[in-house]
């Protein structure tokens, strides 16, 4: 597989038509500038390319990164003319094809999105053939696309594809409906992505972006090694920092299961949470969909966002004072892009929604309107605030696809999608620059935002909804789901949280990552106090190896019958863990598995622990290491294997 990497002004990897015209038979004929500039992490070029006609301007932003060979770069249009352009339409920022030889196999590895249920995140592996190649379960073409506007629905917008001794890392940055399409055809592989659906005109003064692309090339056999470029590439250049420092996800304790089951929630009963919180070591207080409104069920009061005064009389600045007094963060959950009939909102700015006829009861907040836009943030900020709130979670229980679509004359299809997601980024961006030190969660009904622009400002606190209570999450089946989850999702992204229920070794080492969340209410008496705190000291322990390099060490699958395996290693510090876990279905005792990234020839310092005492600590060596047999007479049970070389 070969394709040429280097970019310049006279070779785009984008794509677009005009006037009815494909880009690629006009291009060369415009007027074409370029500005470069050398920062410390890269060489970024900033590619013009204008239309003599209608002063049509391309803008392609464009950053080379030496380390890690990689590009990434998205486009703007924007219309300098008096009057309106043609049509723009089927604007894919990227438009890639590779030489393929007529045998060479060629792997797309990519994965599920979030739908709530057990196998989000699963992995996937597709072959791209041709039907007359003769192997087994290819496909000549396959499309991916989000499920209904938001990026991670369904499908993650992470791939690797591997052909050879290599292959190419490629991500889509879009929090809306993006697809990407590859094509094999005689010696040829091409690759597309994009906007789903673009067919607009632009007036005067107009400008719109692209999604984002970034394309990450590795070398060998093995595709794990672009995704763990893709993660170190990720820490370095697009995770949110802190005084330098990456924001990691907390330790957290979300109240909502409470409010579920007894409909309890007050100044007083938090108050008592957060007291709970700081005893056992957890590091963020969380305060779900329960504050607001007039006291409905919290889907209802969507569009009503003050305090409840019946429940918090004093506001919710007690409670966040509280939390910052026993060290905690504060996370506070917020819903401003779904709206309901006969909210506040609603009732004070109709202009401000977008509306279909397929749930007249439910509105889009317009964030691509920009005083709607200013509203809402205002609003949000002020909360924020007066309440002490230091992890913003934004929640979003509604597919927007619709309310985009039917907002759109056919002369400015893709135009509202366009604008809310740059209003989405704006709106983040404004919060993050009027509150320093504000982290924020992407929920999305759990883990469907995940894309590579909201990754570089934020991270899943809650990566899916098949840990909340509508789901599996008394029956074993969602330790199930928690490795599914937890093991798919950390292939690609270094930073997400799920929920934990339970709090012995099997079920906690299944859902933890570099952070966790608390579900079952930490004030009953009946609480394992004991065994949280434990649980909690081993993730602290094993915190920093989660941004270190990620292995799967058994084929990932959600049968009951399997194992789950996963390692993570630190190069740096050449040492790391893995995580063994038996199913409760699973009728093997034991399983022989080979640790990664282990040097043959040298000595380890290895423990492995079935509870959450550490046992003393043995020597092994690296030979050893590459073919280890690993005992669980538990079913279901766990190990955890902790090295260090010496």
């Amino acid at each position: 597989m070969k394709a040429e990497a280097k970019w310049s002004p006279q070779v785009l990897r984008l794509s677009f038509s005009y006037n009815g015209v494909d880009s690629e038979k006009f291009i060369s004929r415009w007027k074409r500038t370029e500005i470069s500039e050398d920062i410390k992490e890269a060489k970024v070029r900033h590619l013009t390319y204008t239309d003599p006609v209608t002063q049509l301007r391309l803008l392609v932003h464009l950053k080379d990164y030496k380390e890690f060979n990689a590009y990434d770069w998205y486009a703007e249009f924007e219309n300098r003319g008096t009057i309106d352009t043609p049509i723009i339409e089927n604007i894919l920022p990227l438009d890639l094809t590779l030489s393929i030889e007529d045998k060479e196999r060629v792997f797309l590895h990519h994965a599920k999105g979030s739908l709530c249920r057990m196998d989000d995140f699963l992995p996937i592996t597709t072959e791209i053939g041709t039907v007359t190649d003769g192997f087994h379960n290819t496909v000549d073409r396959i499309t991916l696309n989000a499920v209904g506007g938001r990026s991670s629905n369904g499908t993650l917008p992470f791939m690797n594809l591997q052909s050879g001794e290599g292959g190419l890392v490629i991500c889509v940055g879009w929090s809306g409906q993006w697809m990407a399409d590859f094509k094999r055809k005689d010696s040829a592989l091409r690759i597309r992505a994009g906007m789903e659906n673009t067919h607009l005109l632009l007036h005067s003064k107009e400008k719109i972006r692209t999604p984002r692309i970034l394309l990450l090339s590795w070398d060998g056999n093995d595709p794990i090694a672009g995704n763990n470029l893709l993660r170190r590439m990720i820490l370095e250049y697009y995770a949110p920092r802190l005084k330098g420092e990456p924001v990691i996800p907390p330790v957290a304790f979300n109240t909502m299961y409470a409010y579920y089951q007894k409909k309890e929630v007050s100044q007083e009963y938090e108050l008592k949470a957060i007291e709970r919180s700081g005893e056992l070591g957890i590091e963020a207080y969380w305060l779900d969909a329960c504050w607001y409104g007039e006291g409905k069920e919290w889907w209802q009061e969507a569009g009503n966002w003050f305090v409840n005064k019946d429940r918090f009389p004093s506001g919710l600045k007690p409670i966040g004072e509280a939390a910052k007094k026993k060290g905690l963060k504060f996370v506070l959950w917020f819903e401003p892009e779904r709206v309901r009939k006969g909210s506040d909102i609603e009732g004070d700015h109709p202009e401000y929604m977008l509306r279909t006829t397929l749930d007249p009861d439910t509105m889009l907040f317009n964030l691509g309107m920009p005083e709607a836009r200013a509203f809402i943030t205002d609003r949000i900020s002020k909360i924020i605030s007066e309440s002490g709130v230091t992890i913003y979670r934004q929640d979003f229980n509604m597919d927007p696809l619709p309310y985009w679509r039917q907002a759109d004359p056919d002369d400015r299809v893709g135009m509202s999608e366009i604008r809310h997601i740059e209003g989405l980024y704006a709106m983040w961006d404004e919060l993050l620059k009027r509150h320093p030190g504000l982290a924020i969660d992407n929920c999305s009904s759990g883990g469907r935002r995940i894309d590579l622009e909201t990754v570089s400002r934020s991270f899943p606190l809650w990566r899916s909804d098949f840990s909340d209570v509508p789901g599996l999450s008394y029956g074993v089946a969602i330790s199930v789901g928690d490795q599914s989850q937890n093991s798919g999702l950390s292939r690609w992204i270094p930073f997400h949280t799920g929920a934990a229920w339970k709090f012995k070794p099997y079920e906690f080492r299944s859902t933890m990552s570099s952070g966790v969340v608390f579900y079952y209410d930490i004030r009953e008496k009946d609480f394992p106090v004991e065994d949280a705190k434990r649980a909690i000291e081993e993730l602290k322990s094993l915190r920093y190896f989660f941004l270190g390099d990620f292995y799967p060490l058994h084929p990932l699958t959600v049968s009951y019958s399997d194992w789950c395996a996963f390692q993570f290693h630190r190069p740096d510090l050449d040492s790391g863990f893995a995580v063994f876990l038996r199913r409760h279905e699973s009728p093997f005792v034991s399983m022989e598995i080979g640790l990664k990234a282990i040097d043959p020839g040298a000595e380890y310092e290895i423990s492995v622990a079935s509870g959450f005492e550490t046992p003393p600590a043995k020597r092994a060596s690296g030979r050893e290491l590459k073919k280890i047999n690993i005992m669980i007479p538990e079913m279901p049970g766990s190990a955890l294997l902790r090295y260090k070389k010496i």
